[in-house]
């Protein structure tokens, strides 16, 4: 997955431009962050299912290994 932070408008004389260029700015970082929130998220979710595996594993090895 490809994020791309766009970069912030630069201040021009022109008053209604600027402000329509700023609003649209802040409209793609707020998608931009939803991306990166929804990203790594995922990832998080990825690796607890990892640890809660590794954890049934170790448990497993564990209880074959007294008896």
């Amino acid at each position: 997955m490809q994020f791309i932070k766009q970069a912030m408008p630069m201040y021009t004389h022109d008053h209604a431009a600027y402000v329509r260029q700023m609003y649209d700015w802040h409209m793609k970082m707020t998608q931009y962050h939803d991306q990166l929130h929804a990203f790594h998220l995922e990832r998080a979710k990825q690796f607890q299912k990892m640890a809660e595996e590794r954890a049934k594993t170790s448990e497993i090895s564990s209880d074959t290994s007294v008896a």
